[in-house]
């Protein structure tokens, strides 16, 4: 029964401490999504060549970096398959417009995920993970 509750409450404080998280999205400075939670519909990024031509960074700004989490960040083309991953995401994650831009060339539709797990090796055997859809970026025929 104890363990139990153990579960239950690790589960509720996993739960509402994903519900808490917000981000923001820029792009050479300008801030195309401030402050939004996970939602696959509004969360779209459409960009020009002009952005992607221009140099500069494709930036993802969370509220919070909570050092008892491992957070890892998780880039999928519109198949859903897999193309970058990056480890140890802290409160910013940054990437080259230029490399954004080789990315777009071969994908005109990607899609960012993230993902948080406990340091704790027990607390992150009883957590379910699942990816949180941050972003997608489209690019735009001109």
């Amino acid at each position: 029964m104890k363990y139990a509750i153990v579960f239950f409450s690790l589960l509720l404080a996993h739960t509402m401490m994903q519900a808490q998280n917000t981000w923001c999205v820029s792009i050479r400075g300008n801030t195309r999504l401030k402050h939004v939670e996970e939602n696959i519909e509004k969360n779209v990024i459409r960009l020009q060549a002009s952005e992607l031509n221009t140099p500069g960074f494709f930036r993802i700004n969370f509220n919070r970096s909570d050092t008892a989490m491992h957070r890892t960040m998780l880039l999928r083309n519109a198949a859903g398959t897999e193309l970058a991953r990056w480890e140890e995401v802290k409160q910013s994650w940054r990437m080259r417009t230029e490399e954004l831009k080789k990315l777009m060339d071969k994908n005109p539709e990607l899609s960012f995920y993230y993902t948080e797990i406990p340091r704790d090796v027990n607390m992150a055997m009883v957590i379910r993970v699942r990816p949180i859809h941050l972003c997608t970026l489209k690019r735009t025929v001109n």
